[in-house]
C-alpha cells in the first residue's frame, strides 16, 4: 500500500477517534481530561464511578467497569517531553537519511507507489524539514525550562498517539518529495541563501509569528504555577504545613489574564494549527497546488485534538472560576469556534 496513503488515513482515522471520545459523554468525562484539568475533582470524579456503577444494571455495571478500568491506564503528564524528543530524534535521522539516501529512505521510498503529478522540490523539502525541527526544540525547551513538579496524569492513549503524530509527522513533511530527493545531488550550494518565493516568505513568516506568540503563552502558563520560595521551615508544624502547601501546589491555578488569553480560551492552541497550517503551505507540491494535502490531513488531527480539548478546557474554566471567565471567548478558532 501506498505510504501517502497510510499517513494520510492514519491522521484521518486518529482524528475520528478523538471526535469518538469528546462526543459520546462516557468517553469524554473518562478520556479526555488531562494535567490540570484533571484535578478539581479527581476524588469526586472516583466517587462518581463507583456510585454509578453499583447503581447501574448488570450489563451496563460492566460496561461502566469496563471504562473506568481503561481510564485507569494512566501515565504521568510529565512524558509530554518525550514527544519533542522523537520529533527531534527523527528529525536528526531523517536529516541524515535524505542527505545520503540512506536505506530508511529508500524503504519508505520503496512503498511510495501511487503515481502523483506534483512533487515537492528539494528546497522545499529542506525548508520544511528545518520548520519542524525548530518547533519540535523549541517545545524540548519549554517542555524543560517550564516543567513544574506534578503528579498530574494523562490516558495512555494520549501519549501513544502523541509519539504516533510526531513519528509520522517527521516523514510527512518530506515524503511528498521523494521524487525530487532522488533526482538531487545535496552539496554546499543547497545551503546558499536566496529570496523565497511569496508562498515560502507568507508560510516562514507565518511560522515565526505563531511560535512567539506560543513561546510566550508558555511562559506565562508557566508562571502561573510559580510562587516566591518559602522562608526555611523552623518548627513542627511549619514543616507540616509546608508539606502540605506543597501537596495541594498541584491544584492551584489562577485564571488566564494575559492579553492574548483576552478573547480566546487556548490562544496557544490555536497558535500551534497555524503553525502545522504554515507547514501545509510550505510544503505544497509544485504545479498549482495550494497546500500539502498529507500535512493537512495532519493539520486536521491538530485541530480535532485541540478543538476538542479547548472545549474540556473551556468547560473546566466555567466550573472552577465561573461563566463571567469564558464569556465572550472563542475556544479554537477566531470569529468561528
Amino acid at each position: 500500500m501506498d505510504i501517502i496513503t497510510i499517513l494520510r488515513s492514519g491522521y484521518l482515522a486518529a482524528s475520528a477517534l478523538v471526535l469518538l471520545v469528546a462526543l459520546i459523554p462516557p468517553f469524554r468525562s473518562r478520556f479526555l481530561a488531562y494535567g490540570a484539568r484533571t484535578s478539581p475533582s479527581s476524588e469526586a470524579s472516583s466517587a462518581e464511578k463507583e456510585k454509578a456503577a453499583v447503581k447501574s444494571p448488570p450489563s451496563k455495571s460492566t460496561l461502566i467497569a469496563v471504562l473506568n478500568r481503561l481510564a485507569d491506564i494512566t501515565v504521568p503528564h510529565s512524558w509530554f517531553t518525550s514527544f519533542y524528543v522523537v520529533c527531534v530524534g527523527w528529525s536528526l535521522v531523517w536529516a541524515s537519511q535524505l542527505l545520503t539516501q540512506g536505506p530508511l529512505f529508500r524503504l519508505v521510498a520503496a512503498y511510495a507507489t501511487a503515481e502523483r503529478g506534483a512533487t515537492m522540490t528539494a528546497r522545499q523539502v529542506a525548508v520544511a524539514w528545518a520548520m519542524l525541527m525548530v518547533q519540535g526544540s523549541r517545545r524540548l525547551y519549554e517542555s524543560l525550562e517550564f516543567a513544574k513538579p506534578s503528579k498530574s496524569r494523562m490516558w495512555f492513549v494520549h501519549w501513544v498517539l502523541g509519539i504516533a503524530f510526531y513519528t509520522t509527522t517527521c516523514m510527512a513533511v518530506w515524503v511528498e518529495g521523494i521524487p525530487a530527493v532522488q533526482a538531487h545531488n545535496f552539496s554546499l550550494d543547497d545551503i546558499a541563501v536566496t529570496g523565497p518565493d511569496l508562498r515560502t516568505f507568507a508560510s516562514v513568516l507565518l511560522f515565526i509569528l505563531a511560535s512567539g506568540i506560543q513561546h510566550d503563552c508558555h511562559a506565562y502558563l508557566a508562571s502561573l504555577k510559580s510562587k516566591p520560595a518559602p522562608s526555611p521551615p523552623t518548627n513542627a508544624v511549619q514543616i507540616n504545613e509546608r508539606r502540605r502547601d506543597e501537596s495541594n501546589e498541584s491544584g492551584r491555578y489562577k485564571l488566564p489574564d494575559h492579553p492574548a488569553f483576552a478573547y480566546l480560551i487556548a490562544p496557544h492552541y490555536t497558535a500551534e494549527c497555524l503553525i502545522y497550517l504554515s507547514l501545509t503551505m510550505v510544503a505544497a507540491p509544485q504545479g498549482g497546488v495550494w497546500v500539502n494535502l498529507t500535512l493537512a490531513c495532519a493539520l486536521v488531527f491538530v485541530v480535532v485534538n485541540l478543538g476538542a480539548t479547548a472545549d474540556f478546557t473551556r468547560e473546566w474554566y466555567r466550573g472552577r472560576f465561573g461563566e463571567e471567565a469564558v464569556k465572550g471567548k472563542w475556544r479554537l478558532v477566531p470569529f468561528v469556534w
